[in-house]
């Protein structure tokens, strides 16, 4: 896997996240260069400040486009790990919460595509972490799955569409995952959940995907995380 990513450039949005920032930590410790996209910079680990990286937020267009236009060239990889999430019942969430959500992770989503498709080499990956809650219909989270599963169907739509250009568009549908992320709730508490897994087990396991050319990334894909 090592030799895959050697010399090859990868953009990193949502990098300073606790998943995005195991993925830049991983990508550079196979060889990859590796540039960020960081809505915080102040949130940025220290060790991955010496990066390329720009300020940018996958909500809107223009901004997402500021940052790709600034850290400038193309990329063999766009990993997307930013995100957000909420939990209540459907009348519980307030509509402002709702509407963060579908900017962040869907619209989010479809704008990452939409801009990472000029920028990427034929050849190349387009992934996104929309994860498990894509997939499951869970009581007090119909936001945010909602939220997932329109990302994932931009997902699904996008495979076939730069399937041309032999660019895989990889949806990541990793289990709940030990980010602290639901301790970060726009709104509400989590329901009880098992231990997630290892963040560093998800991304390895994320980086075997592309560098196997897998197209498809479901839960069950991280059985042995």
């Amino acid at each position: 896997m090592t030799t895959f990513f050697a010399g090859k450039r990868y953009l990193v949005v949502g990098g300073s996240g606790v998943l995005g920032a195991e993925t830049a930590r991983q990508l550079t410790s196979h060889g990859a260069a590796v540039a960020l996209i960081v809505r915080t910079p102040s949130n940025l680990p220290h060790d991955l400040a010496p990066l390329a990286h720009a300020i940018g937020d996958v909500r809107t267009r223009d901004s997402l486009a500021q940052a790709v236009g600034a850290l400038g060239g193309m990329f063999d990889g766009i990993i997307n790990a930013a995100g957000r999430v909420a939990f209540g019942a459907v009348g519980d969430v307030p509509e402002a919460v709702v509407a963060e959500l579908f900017h962040t992770n869907a619209i989010g989503t479809l704008n990452v595509l939409a801009l990472g498709a000029s920028v990427t080499n034929d050849g190349g990956v387009i992934a996104s972490l929309t994860g498990v809650a894509a997939d499951m219909t869970i009581i007090g989270m119909s936001a945010y799955c909602a939220s997932k599963a329109a990302a994932h169907r931009a997902m699904v739509i996008a495979a076939r569409e730069l399937r041309s250009r032999k660019i895989t568009v990889l949806d990541i549908r990793a289990p709940h995952t030990e980010t602290g992320l639901v301790g970060r709730a726009l709104h509400g508490t989590a329901p009880k959940m098992p231990p997630g897994l290892a963040p560093e087990a998800v991304v390895r396991r994320i980086l075997t995907a592309v560098a196997d050319g897998e197209k498809d990334l479901p839960a069950e894909a991280f059985a042995t995380c």
